[in-house]
């Protein structure tokens, strides 16, 4: 009995590394646009992390990585070609759309194997990101799952995702972040006071790093958490262990911070 359920086991572990590899594919797209008159970028995603970096080239490179799974390889293959990156280039704007398959029997199906993949259908797509962009460059950048990471970029900027956190790291001019379920970390060199910044989360921490020269005027909320700031030149005239409303040096352009649960930190860059 022993020896016919190692049998059994090895017939299944055959059966389900096979079937593994023959459903699940991926494929690399990549595209170089120049840039001629575009100064802005958007992004919009649904499932897959985001890279945003700039580079001293005057193009945007796209690099997008494409996975698909499904219940046979067959099927796999037609999701792949149905899965497809929408390139738009409009005058001032390059626009990327991830363009997904229609689901079908989002109920039912998929048996034991679907549900040991994680889904009843047994089907799953992905797009992740790698994007280059000019030192100057706006960004308009979201996704529904996966995180948002921004580098060196210069501009203004618009991040937002559902599940997934949203890091912007050396970044220069303004900007506003979004996520329900995830942390935000932004640390700027440079701010550009002629637009206000909102940083929003629902499930996570909050982490600002600003230069200390920066006249701003700071309102930070949070349900469940602690605030604290250590910018020099700070006058707080409202504050509490979860509400903080204060000026730094001369006050000027408006930041706002407010997560529901976590903790806000704002320090100098």
């Amino acid at each position: 009995m022993t020896n016919f359920f190692k049998i059994l086991t090895a017939i299944f572990l055959t059966f389900f590394v096979s079937s593994l590899s023959a459903r699940e594919l991926e494929e690399t797209f990549k595209k170089n646009i120049s840039v001629d008159t575009a100064t802005r970028l958007t992004v919009d995603n649904r499932n897959g992390n985001i890279e945003v970096k700039a580079w001293d080239n005057d193009e945007v490179e796209i690099v997008a990585y494409k996975k698909v799974r499904a219940d046979d390889r067959e099927t796999a293959e037609r999701l792949m070609e149905e899965l497809q990156i929408s390139i738009t280039e409009d005058r001032d704007e390059i626009e990327i759309i991830t363009e997904y398959p229609d689901r079908h029997n989002r109920r039912g199906g998929g048996g034991f194997f679907g549900w040991l993949m994680g889904g009843s259908s047994g089907r799953h797509y992905s797009v992740s990101y790698e994007i280059r962009v000019p030192m100057k460059f706006d960004l308009d950048v979201g996704s529904t799952n996966g995180r948002l990471e921004i580098l060196d970029c210069d501009g203004r900027m618009r991040l937002e995702t559902t599940n997934g956190k949203i890091i912007a790291d050396d970044i220069s001019g303004s900007v506003r972040c979004k996520t329900t379920n995830g942390s935000i970390n932004v640390s700027m060199i440079k701010v550009s006071e002629d637009d206000e910044m909102s940083f929003k989360s629902t499930n996570g921490s909050i982490k600002l790093f600003v230069p200390d020269d920066i006249d701003a005027e700071i309102r930070a909320r949070t349900t469940n958490g602690s605030i604290s700031c250590d910018l020099p030149n700070m006058r707080d005239y409202n504050r509490s262990k979860r509400k903080m409303e204060a000026v730094v040096n001369d006050g000027g352009m408006m930041i706002y911070l407010k997560t529901t649960n976590g903790s806000i930190r704002i320090r100098e860059s």
